[in-house]
């Protein structure tokens, strides 16, 4: 074999043109310099490599893998749309869904696909129950709804690198809940769900002034937004002319506004009093025995409702102190204000059973109807105070017990259904336990 030098490295790598070409002189066609062509039987002269022999095998499993797959998706779906597409099971479904009857006319199925894909989706987007709110107890029912928006409107939560989460309660919170809880049955609605929101609620109101707190479970999820269903009143299975909403969205009560207060979202100030500012306005409506209280809030429509309800009762005291007797003993006139405590002798009575001042003595001293229902409402609030400081922390107390009482018998329930499907850790387990003792005690 003829040596050769070695290459000189430092002057860069040598091609290997000149031995390829060397080596493709001595096949049996020497005429074939295409170096890229594979030898074939045919003397030397071979086509293009296969473009199935450029892929590696991993490759070619993986596009056999997706073509099954793609088939597997297809068929899955067609057979979706068919199943969804039978003819109605029952007479009631049929009746239930008049638009789409029985049939295979192309029509008839693709309105059944439609009604029960509606089903379907409705079972992720609505609430939980058709009714959110149990029948009205008539020992303990108020006459008037109030539905109260949590988030920044009663509480504010914030982020920072330094705190990370913090909440806080709007100031005067407390006694706005507790003054008006003797005017409405209270419902505070949240978008968080049950598992957050609940121990929000413990922190927000752990007296249980509020009846009935209500969270994502019992919103509507449309277009990308969750949807209190306190919008669509009947959810909330009471009158909608008794019920009045107060949010800070919009777009919460965008189905029934007629029923909502907007008030701008509270951001934290500590001095904030505009939640507060509401209360005489929420009494006043709750103490005129209105029927339809959307024809006070329409009354109201675009104006700062505690400054404009501030401004007409000044107007009425001025009138009232116009009315006054002139003479000590005089007949007082009747007017409007005192046919609605039942005429000008009319009485209002007291939470403890004491009778306020009549009307016509309280107008002798300058006072509204309006003015004796405040007082009375105020007594209200100083006889809940006092039982909460009195008995808050045995109410504390028993809520907890509860509560735990309640893990306790979940937590059993749990695991005596999980122990039930494996036999060693069931009776089985605990018989031979029992025999082990009596054979130990025995010996």
């Amino acid at each position: 074999m003829r040596s050769r030098p070695l290459p000189d490295l430092t002057q860069g790598i040598p091609s290997t043109l000149d031995a390829e070409m060397e080596a493709q002189s001595r096949q049996s066609d020497p005429r074939s310099l295409n170096i890229t062509e594979k030898p074939g039987s045919d003397g030397g002269r071979g086509g293009d490599i296969p473009k199935y022999e450029h892929v590696s095998s991993v490759e070619q499993k993986r596009v056999r893998f997706a073509q099954i797959a793609y088939t597997v998706l297809f068929s899955t779906i067609l057979g979706t749309i068919i199943w969804e597409g039978r003819n109605w099971e029952t007479e009631e479904d049929e009746k239930r869904h008049p638009e789409a009857p029985s049939g295979w006319a192309l029509g008839s199925f693709y309105k059944r696909v439609k009604a029960r894909m509606s089903e379907t989706s409705a079972y992720y987007t609505e609430p939980t129950f058709p009714k959110l709110l149990p029948d009205p107890d008539p020992v303990w029912a108020r006459p008037y709804t109030l539905v109260l928006s949590m988030e920044d409107l009663l509480v504010h939560s914030e982020w920072s690198r330094e705190h990370g989460w913090r909440m806080a309660k709007r100031p005067g919170v407390d006694y706005f809940l507790r003054y008006l809880s003797s005017y409405y049955e209270l419902v505070i609605w949240t978008d968080s769900s049950i598992a957050i929101g609940q121990q929000v609620y413990a922190k927000l109101d752990p007296y249980r002034v509020v009846l009935w707190p209500l969270f994502k479970e019992a919103t509507k999820y449309e277009n990308g937004e969750y949807i209190k269903k306190r919008q669509d009143i009947s959810y909330l299975n009471r009158d909608p002319s008794k019920v009045i909403v107060l949010d800070t969205k919009p777009s919460h009560v965008k189905t029934q506004p007629e029923n909502a207060i907007i008030l701008p979202p509270w951001t934290g100030q500590p001095g904030d009093k505009d939640l507060v500012s509401y209360i005489a306005f929420l009494e006043y409506c709750a103490s005129m025995n209105y029927k339809d209280l959307r024809e006070v809030l329409k009354s109201f429509e675009g104006e700062h409702i505690p400054t404009s309800y501030a401004r007409r009762e000044a107007a009425i005291r001025e009138k009232v102190r116009k009315q006054q007797p002139t003479a000590q003993g005089a007949k007082p006139r009747k007017s409007f204000f005192s046919s609605l405590s039942g005429g000008a002798g009319g009485q209002l009575i007291g939470p403890d059973g004491t009778e306020l001042p009549t009307y016509a003595e309280a107008s002798r001293q300058g006072k509204t109807y309006m003015d004796m229902v405040r007082e009375r409402g105020q007594k209200q609030y100083e006889i809940l105070e006092k039982e909460i400081r009195e008995n808050g922390e045995k109410w504390l107390k028993e809520m907890a017990d509860e509560e735990k009482k309640q893990q306790d018998e979940a937590m059993k329930s749990m695991k005596s259904s999980f122990t039930g499907f494996i036999p060693f850790f069931g009776s089985n387990r605990d018989e031979s336990t029992n025999n082990r003792g009596e054979q130990g005690r025995s010996s």
